[in-house]
C-alpha cells in the first residue's frame, strides 16, 4: 500500500476524527485524482474537524471543479466551516469570488471575518477594497490585521 494509499484509508475508515482529519490534511500535501475524490468525499464526515481539513485540504490543492461545493459552505451555521471555505474560495480564487465573500464582512463571528478579509486580499480583486479597508477597522485585532495585510496585497495588485 502506497502513503497516498494509507492516508485516504485513513481518512475513510479512521477511528477518531482526528486521524480523519490529520489524513486530510496529509491528503492536501499529496494531491492527485485519488486523494481529491477521498477529500470531496469526506466533506460530508458527520465531524466538523474532519469537513474543516477537508475544505481546507481542497483549497490548498486548488481544485476549482469543487468551487461550487466548498462555495455552498459559506452561509453554513457552523463558523469553523465558513472561515474555512472562505479560505478554500480565495485559494482557488475564480473570478467573482470575491462577491460571495463580500457578506462575510457581516460575520457576527470574527475568525470569520479575518477569513474573508485574507481571502480577499488573496484574490486581489481590486473591487474589495472597501470592504477589506473596512475590516481593517474591525473592532478585533486579529481580523484589523489580517485585513491590513490584506489591503497591502491588494494595493500591489
Amino acid at each position: 500500500m502506497s502513503e497516498i494509499e494509507a492516508w485516504i484509508s485513513q481518512l475513510q475508515h479512521g477511528e477518531s476524527a482526528e486521524a480523519r482529519a490529520d489524513a486530510a490534511e496529509e491528503l492536501g500535501e499529496f494531491g492527485g485524482p485519488a486523494a481529491v475524490a477521498a477529500l470531496k468525499t469526506a466533506l460530508s464526515d458527520p465531524s466538523e474537524t474532519v469537513q474543516v481539513s477537508a475544505v481546507l485540504a481542497l483549497g490548498e490543492l486548488r481544485v476549482s471543479d469543487a468551487f461550487d461545493t466548498l462555495a455552498a459552505f459559506l452561509p453554513h451555521p457552523e463558523p469553523n466551516l465558513r472561515g474555512a471555505a472562505a479560505v478554500a474560495l480565495g485559494q482557488i480564487g475564480r473570478p467573482g469570488t470575491g462577491a460571495l465573500l463580500l457578506p462575510l464582512e457581516q460575520d457576527t463571528v470574527a475568525a470569520v471575518r479575518g477569513a474573508a478579509a485574507w481571502a480577499l486580499g488573496t484574490l486581489g480583486d481590486r473591487s474589495a477594497y472597501d470592504a477589506v479597508a473596512r475590516l481593517a477597522r474591525d473592532p478585533d485585532p486579529d481580523v484589523a490585521d489580517a485585513a491590513a495585510e490584506a489591503l497591502r496585497r491588494l494595493k500591489r495588485s
